[in-house]
């Protein structure tokens, strides 16, 4: 697997853009996105190859459609099997406010998004391995923070509101690289657990509306898991 996996993902037309009677100008070959110009059609496409391109616009065509579970088994099951092998991983959602970023990452509901799925494949593997190994446990801890006006803020904060108001400071770590100062590590023992301080975390989000999204995140959000692996032996 290459360090780097670069992949897009088209989604549905919203409410405001089918009622301004927009047009998509983007198709999916394979791995190849294609757009076209709509002021000048006779320009053509204008191709460009990534990793993987994700068409979600619509399942006119179920062989070219991509579900949530689809992105999971793409890329997901990628960052666990690394992660299982001891390296850092991560995976982030970049584009404009709408652009579905936390549809993917977090999923509405029953649809859920990669964090959730690759966190509960997370502790398939886990009560696998120490259901086959006795001698083996697993210390698991999680955090999550939102960057808003660059400034770093604790979403999983014990304290409550009040203490999520006070900004956190980025420092570096000689060995270990940047972190965050006094952010919360909470240990948890099930997917369960996980999903419960990820909706408490995105409650306390910052969020605004705005003409792209009624409830858009006015923040960055990151959530960070990490594991220690102990044997008797």
């Amino acid at each position: 697997m290459s360090n780097v996996v670069v992949a897009v993902r088209v989604r549905p037309m919203n409410d405001r853009e089918k009622a301004l009677g927009a047009k998509s100008i983007i198709e999916m070959q394979g791995k190849s996105t294609a757009i076209k110009n709509p002021a000048d059609p006779a320009s053509g496409l204008k191709s460009f190859a990534f990793d993987q391109s994700y068409w979600s616009f619509d399942d006119s065509n179920r062989d070219n459609f991509a579900d949530q579970s689809k992105v999971f088994q793409d890329l997901g099951v990628s960052i666990l099997d690394n992660a299982f092998q001891g390296f850092n991983c991560s995976i982030f959602a970049y584009g404009q406010t709408g652009a579905g970023k936390s549809y993917s990452m977090i999923g509405y509901g029953e649809d859920k998004g990669l964090i959730p799925r690759v966190s509960e494949e997370m502790f398939n593997r886990i009560n696998k391995i120490t259901s086959e190994n006795s001698d083996v446990t697993f210390n698991v801890e999680v955090s999550f923070f939102e960057i808003y006006n660059e400034l770093v803020f604790d979403l999983l904060n014990p304290g409550g509101n009040n203490a999520k108001k006070a900004a956190l400071k980025v420092r570096n770590h000689p060995k270990l690289g940047p972190y965050v100062d006094g952010l919360a590590k909470v240990t948890v023992t099930s997917f369960g657990e996980i999903e419960e301080l990820m909706d408490e975390g995105s409650k306390a989000r910052t969020v605004a509306s705005t003409n792209m999204n009624a409830t858009s995140s006015r923040s960055h959000g990151a959530g960070g898991a990490g594991w220690c692996e102990q044997s008797e032996r």
